[in-house]
């Protein structure tokens, strides 16, 4: 990457913004399509997954993998949304359990010992709850055969010529017509079932002709309950109905059984296959529904019929399915309230499920209707469906119960009930009052010879009846989970990757530190509780289902892939700080100015600059090898550099064996004087401490100058677009400089500006070495001599510092005879170099006293101390 320079830190902004924000859209647009082609309902039989290793299959598992996790997600909010339900008492269950079957076994009544019942036994129940109130009665039992406990009576003709345990059965439900909902099954897997042709029956028999297709209808009905194929054939405005026979004989003994004397029969016509009527399309005359608004196509086309046999279909019952598809992952979450069934793969039938059925006879109607996402039955019940005819429950409870009744209020002992009916058989006063005024029933087997138990949402081990008993209740109470539009989704999972992206972005600068990881991984889990709390908020009070998977997916791939490229900006951050501010920066610097860049930026404020250089190194230089020279340079700069870092401060550059430093940027500090001092006394005394070693290895000392002063300087990131450095420029970078060559001629080691000397008079000591006026300054300057920290000084050290300020004190005040006997014993008493120039300038002035405007300032050139 180019590393840029500081005034162009916005582009680098925009650059991982827009780099964010092409992570959030890919990742958005791409889980949003998927989550948009989200599955309606159950896995259809013709959803075989393609290979894992094809573009197909690779997106269908991915979407299958959402897809769990979003069942996941929608089975929490279901159970939340049933801590705050109330358990429907509108729908009442009774259970044939294990219970009720071992009371039976030893009851007085043989014909109940064994289990299953006769179908007369369970119609009289389905009266006696009629006759408790109920207002409709769902039987959770697929009756496709014939009952085993009677057969046909070919002796007896009309009605009575069929079974007559189903006889029995039928005959209980008339007396309570539009009360009943018997039940029936379908499978969406296989070959199509087709009614069996008649290829075997050579003849036809005509059992007679009927004005309307009902009656008809009934009189095919007993002919198929024979088993025996019937034909209705249009004759004019009637309808005749026919029964095919193997021959003659046979066709007037049918005809004498069904009650038709000297009936007519002819030889079948191949013709007359278009007219038969199987059992099949006796069931879907009286089963199916139209459905105003719904197009049959995008309903599930299901392959294989168990419709109640013929005996027992009666426009006095409704018809419904109980068949319970599970999702992929075995869990039943919904109901398939409408499918469709095509028997020849030609017109197709709509028909309902057994709780839609039984709200149809409740609101008196077989008018249904879909708009909007809503099925309406009549104008009295609604209940929320995709165009695809599926349901998804509401369930009223938070778990599963152990007993019979799953999520609803009630259920009851079905032997309870056959003791009120055996009670009202032998007239006798009835024992339970179970309150089932107004209310639905559902008749179940939850008892050890019932199908296995469905898994739920709410839990697993629920009775069929009870799921199919809570989405009754659903519709009765025009309720249930409407799923958000596709739409929807899609704007969620991509707004959550524009906000994924967006807080990795705007965070970013918390992965400098542990603890900040470990924040922006909060930041980041918040956020995502935040939109799953939000979804489940929506759920519970408006049974809207968004989706919380795919957008959760989608906004933690476009975090991590944008923390992944925010850490590797970082990295390029502070690969560019380093090039800035020079590879030995500070970390604590470099972590500061990574985290905030503009600090870098061009901009005047007061600093202290430090210069210093070796003393005698071209001298040196040319005495040494190289092979020698570069390691001791090597290792004088770093000890140098440590030092700067140590106290906070900037290598600026290397310039041969000089060295400039400033305190004061990128990170501002009032101290920056101090440091400055400071810097020069660490970096004597660690001179000091290496002298030995270096003298040992390179065979030679070291001796330092240095410059020190302070004020306002221009600092920034300077240079061009192909190079560029983090440096300091103003009046106190060329004074440093003059101050480093000035200790040449006083002698001195470390002379600092006069303001550097104000700043850092509280913790260092200073003494004035000189008053110079320079070339390009109007003012003179006073220059002053860095001698240590307060209160480090021995009694020796301190007496030769008052000697000097009284020898300064005569210099200045034109006693230059006093004043130069002063600086002798400074120079003899004490070493003072500075003294020792002092002695010499006091000399000249005794020989030539100077005017009387004589105020002791020396003039400086530019890189000279000679007084002019």
């Amino acid at each position: 990457m180019q590393r840029l320079r500081i005034h162009s830190s916005g582009r680098r902004f925009l650059h991982r913004l827009g780099f964010s924000l092409a992570m959030a859209a890919l990742f958005g647009c791409l889980l949003g399509l998927l989550v948009s082609q989200r599955d309606t309902g159950p896995v259809r039989p013709e959803d075989t997954p393609a290979p894992w290793l094809s573009p197909s299959g690779f997106i269908d598992g991915l979407s299958r993998w959402i897809d769990g996790g979003e069942r996941a997600f929608y089975d929490w909010r279901i159970r939340q949304l049933g801590e705050v339900s109330e358990r429907s008492d509108r729908v009442v269950l009774v259970s044939i359990d294990d219970d009720t079957l071992a009371e039976a076994q030893q009851g007085p009544r043989a014909d109940i010992a064994a289990y299953p019942w006769p179908r007369q036994v369970m119609g009289g129940m389905v009266h006696r709850l009629v006759e408790e109130g109920a207002s409709v009665v769902m039987l959770d039992f697929a009756y496709p055969e014939l009952s085993p406990r009677a057969c046909v009576t070919p002796t007896r003709s009309g009605r009575g010529a069929l079974s007559q345990d189903d006889d029995a059965l039928r005959a209980l439900l008339d007396q309570d017509p539009g009360h009943s909902v018997l039940a029936f099954r379908w499978g969406a897997e296989g070959t199509r079932t087709l009614p069996p042709t008649g290829r075997l029956w050579p003849y036809r028999v005509r059992l007679g002709s009927y004005p309307s297709v009902t009656e008809a209808r009934t009189r095919a009905q007993s002919v198929l309950a024979l088993q025996r194929p019937a034909f209705l054939i249009p004759a004019g405005k009637a309808l005749e109905v026919w029964a095919g026979v193997a021959d003659e004989g046979e066709g007037r003994s049918l005809g004498e059984q069904l009650g038709t004397a000297a009936a007519s029969i002819q030889e079948r016509r191949a013709a007359d296959d278009a007219f038969r009527v199987a059992p099949s399309d006796l069931f879907l005359a009286l089963a199916s529904v139209q459905v105003q608004g719904l197009d049959p196509e995008k309903l599930l086309e299901v392959r294989q019929l168990q419709h109640p046999v013929t005996p027992l279909l009666s426009q006095a019952s409704g018809y419904g399915a109980t068949t319970l598809p599970s999702d992929s992952d075995g869990v039943v979450r919904g109901v398939p309230h409408l499918v469709a069934y095509s028997p020849r793969g030609g017109e197709r039938y709509v028909l309902p499920s057994l709780p839609l059925a039984a709200a149809m006879r409740l609101a008196g109607t077989q008018k249904l209707r879909y708009a909007e996402g809503r099925l309406y039955i009549g104008d009295k019940y609604s209940v929320p469906m995709d165009a695809a005819g599926y349901s998804l429950l509401r369930w009223e409870a938070p778990a599963a119960t152990r007993g019979a009744r799953g999520p609803l209020a009630r259920s009851i002992r079905a032997w309870n009930v056959l003791l009120n009916l055996f009670d009202s058989q032998e007239a006798r006063p009835v024992r339970f009052d179970h309150d089932l005024d107004g209310r639905a029933v559902i008749l179940t087997n939850t008892s050890s010879y019932a199908p296995e138990r469905r898994v739920t949402p709410i839990g697993p081990g629920i009775a069929n009846g009870a799921v199919l008993g809570q989405a009754l209740a659903n519709i009765l109470a025009s309720d249930g989970i409407t799923r958000a539009p596709p739409k929807v989704d899609m704007l969620a999972t991509m707004g959550l990757a524009f906000i994924g992206a967006f807080l990795a972005l705007s965070c970013s600068w918390l992965l400098r530190s542990v603890g900040g990881a470990f924040l922006f991984v909060c930041v980041a889990v918040a956020a995502g509780a935040g939109y799953v709390g939000a979804a489940g908020y929506v759920f519970v009070h408006d049974q809207v289902w968004i989706a919380v998977a795919g957008p959760l997916w989608s906004g933690g791939l476009a975090f991590l892939v944008t923390t992944l490229y925010a850490f590797r900006t970082e990295q390029d951050v502070r690969e560019f700080v380093h090039s800035a501010l020079g590879r030995y920066v500070s970390p604590d610097v470099a972590r500061l100015v990574a985290r905030d860049v503009s600090l870098m930026k061009p901009e005047r404020r007061q600093m202290t600059v430090y210069l210093c250089d070796i003393e005698g190194f071209t001298r040196l230089s040319e005495a040494m090898p190289p092979e020698q020279l570069v390691p001791l340079l090597n290792t004088f700069l770093t000890e140098m550099t440590a030092v700067v870092r140590a106290t906070a401060g900037q290598v600026d550059k290397y310039i041969g064996d000089s060295v400039m430093a400033f305190w004061g940027a990128p990170v501002r500090t009032d101290r920056h004087a101090h440091l400055a001092c400071e810097a020069a006394l660490k970096l004597h005394a660690a001179l000091a401490q290496k002298q030995p070693l270096w003298e040992k290895q390179f065979g030679h000392r070291l001796s330092v100058r240095a410059g020190i002063d302070t004020g306002d300087l221009l600092v920034g990131d300077m240079g061009s677009e192909l190079k560029s450095h983090y440096t300091v420029m103003g009046e106190a970078v060329s004074m440093a400089g003059r101050l480093e060559a000035a200790n040449k001629e006083y002698g001195t080691q470390v002379l600092v500006g006069h303001a550097t000397a104000q700043l850092a008079s509280d913790a260092y000591v200073f003494r004035e070495v000189d008053r110079v006026l320079l070339r390009d300054r109007p003012q003179p300057v006073r220059v002053h001599e860095l001698l240590g920290r307060r209160g480090e000084f021995s009694p020796e050290k301190q007496a030769g510092i008052a000697l000097y300020e009284k020898a300064l004190t005569a210099y200045y005040g034109r006693d230059f005879i006093v004043a130069q006997e002063l600086f002798r014993r400074c120079t003899v008493e004490h070493g003072d170099p500075v003294a020792r120039v002092y002695v010499q300038r006091c000399q000249r002035l005794i020989q030539a006293p100077p005017p009387e405007d004589w105020d002791g300032v020396i003039r400086w050139g530019r890189r000279s101390t000679d007084a002019r």
